[in-house]
């Protein structure tokens, strides 16, 4: 009984101690008319920047749309759940890289690269080959959604599809930088190439009118004897 009493004592005291400090506050999509209340200065980086983001977003869907119908499905097969960092080895001696198994890799890494040239998070590049009607991406919706929550998506159907988040894009970047130095093969370095461009076109504009990048992939990534565009 006296441990009981002692417990409740340190649980109420705990409760009359606890105290709000600060609140979270989401961070404010881009829209056309955020972009209306900057300098006009500022403007056209920034709308070139959301147009370029719209136009990238519409033709992964429309890629997706097109192999749902040309397969005559109703709806997109979910991929495995994972994570592309623990599904490729960056840790291997460079001659690994020209091995049939990272080629393997290398090759379903290419094939759930989206049209627009990133990757989704949480993917499992370790299982199969992209398959036509296959999404993007996994299922991304957080398990322990409330009303309100940050973490929810715009469209359930379409949540971080090419993104950096989780090391997205930056390890399948890694991976095929090795395969293409190791190997010299064509389709690897080409996806190198496509998938190292996101990082330009997704950087965010600047008041003085450079491009800021968001990502240490620009840093990290070995690149396969080529400079990116």
């Amino acid at each position: 009984m006296a441990t009981f009493r002692l417990l409740a004592a340190c649980a109420l005291a705990s409760a009359a101690s606890a105290a709000t400090i600060g609140a979270s506050t989401p961070a404010q999509p881009l829209t056309t008319e955020r972009i209306a209340t900057l300098p006009a200065a500022e403007r056209r980086a920034w709308s070139a920047y959301l147009g370029r983001s719209v136009r990238q977003m519409r033709a992964d869907r429309a890629a997706l749309n097109r192999e749902l119908a040309a397969a005559g499905l109703a709806e997109s097969i979910t991929p495995p759940n994972g994570s592309a960092a623990r599904s490729l080895p960056l840790d291997r001696p460079a001659e690994w890289y020209a091995s049939a198994e990272a080629r393997r890799l290398a090759d379903i890494v290419i094939s759930f690269q989206t049209p627009a040239g990133g990757w989704s998070k949480n993917l499992n590049l370790a299982d199969h080959l992209r398959r036509p009607g296959e999404h993007f991406a996994p299922n991304n919706l957080s398990r322990y959604l409330a009303p309100g929550d940050f973490d929810a998506p715009h469209d359930r159907q379409w949540s971080y599809v090419g993104t950096v988040d989780n090391d997205a894009t930056n390890a399948e970047l890694q991976f095929l930088a090795r395969v293409a130095t190791a190997t010299g093969t064509a389709p690897y370095r080409a996806a190198f190439l496509r998938g190292w461009s996101i990082f330009w076109q997704r950087s965010i504009p600047t008041a003085d009118g450079r491009r800021c990048g968001r990502s240490r992939a620009a840093i990290t990534t070995p690149s396969p004897s080529t400079t990116a565009p």
